[in-house]
Order: C-alpha cells, then sequence, then structure tokens
C-alpha cells in the first residue's frame, strides 16, 4: 500500500468519521424522535478484555467479514445479474448491509444504510476493498473505544 493511498483512506475515514458524528447521527435521531439503540454494546464498558477480544471479532466480521461479503462478494454477482447498473447494485448492496443492524432500531439502520451507501460508492470509485476494510474498522475502532468508555450517548 503506497503513500497515496493511506492518505486516500485517512481523509476517507476523517470525512465520514466528521459527517456521520456531526451531521448523519443528529440529523437521524432528530427526524425519527429517537437515537440509535447502541445498548447492546453497554457490556463492553470498562471491561478491557471484552473490549479488546470485540475489537478482534469487529476487525474480522465487520471490517473484513462485512466488505468482503456485502461489497466485493455481492457487487461481483450483482454485476452478473443485472450488468453495468452501477447506482441499483450499490443500493441492493446496502439494503442487504443494512438488514442485521435492525436491533439498532429505525434510526440505527438508517444510519446503517447511509454508511452503505457510502461504502459502496467508495468501492464503486477506487475498486479497492482494503480501502473500505481499513476505513470501516476504524469507523467501528472509535465506536467500540467510545462504548468502552461508556461515551455512547455521545451519539444521542
Amino acid at each position: 500500500m503506497n503513500l497515496k493511498t493511506v492518505g486516500l483512506i485517512l481523509l476517507l475515514y476523517v470525512f465520514l468519521e466528521v459527517t456521520a458524528d456531526f451531521v448523519i447521527q443528529p440529523l437521524i435521531t432528530k427526524i425519527f424522535n429517537e437515537p440509535a439503540d447502541y445498548s447492546s454494546f453497554k457490556f463492553i464498558e470498562g471491561d478491557t478484555p471484552n473490549y479488546l477480544k470485540y475489537l478482534i471479532f469487529m476487525w474480522i466480521s465487520a471490517a473484513f467479514g462485512e466488505e468482503l461479503l456485502f461489497r466485493a462478494f455481492v457487487f461481483s454477482q450483482l454485476k452478473k445479474i443485472i450488468g453495468e447498473q452501477k447506482i441499483v447494485i450499490v443500493l441492493l448492496s446496502t439494503v442487504l448491509f443494512s438488514l442485521p443492524h435492525l436491533y439498532q432500531g429505525t434510526a440505527g439502520l438508517v444510519i446503517t444504510f447511509l454508511f452503505g451507501i457510502f461504502f459502496g460508492l467508495i468501492y464503486l470509485k477506487f475498486k479497492n476493498i482494503w480501502i473500505n476494510i481499513i476505513v470501516h474498522g476504524l469507523i467501528d475502532t472509535v465506536f467500540l473505544t467510545l462504548s468502552y468508555y461508556g461515551l455512547l450517548s455521545f451519539y444521542s
């Protein structure tokens, strides 16, 4: 990975993190009159072994797993089925990506859907799954770290 790609990853990460935390989350919370339900992550608070375990699990399942499944694999399969309809591919893969996040409530589902759109557009533009994996992992690392420190109210 060259320095230009590292810079791109950092730029995309900062853009998504700032946009999500200070624009998207507050807007969705206001629209649905409820914050996303992140209570299932409360058990990590102050528990270093659980935090480290879930940090590793998150990198494997969410960063690697979700990006390989919902971007690399689903994109290639949908392309075989519907051809070069790139926006349709992004939207369908995003729906599939967001549905497993239903446990976060309506607001969490919509927020995840919007993240899925961003991740899909990033993959569509750069065709480099590593960019998606690292950006996704960094975003989820911040989330888990806020969970660990009991700061999930930041998202409310």
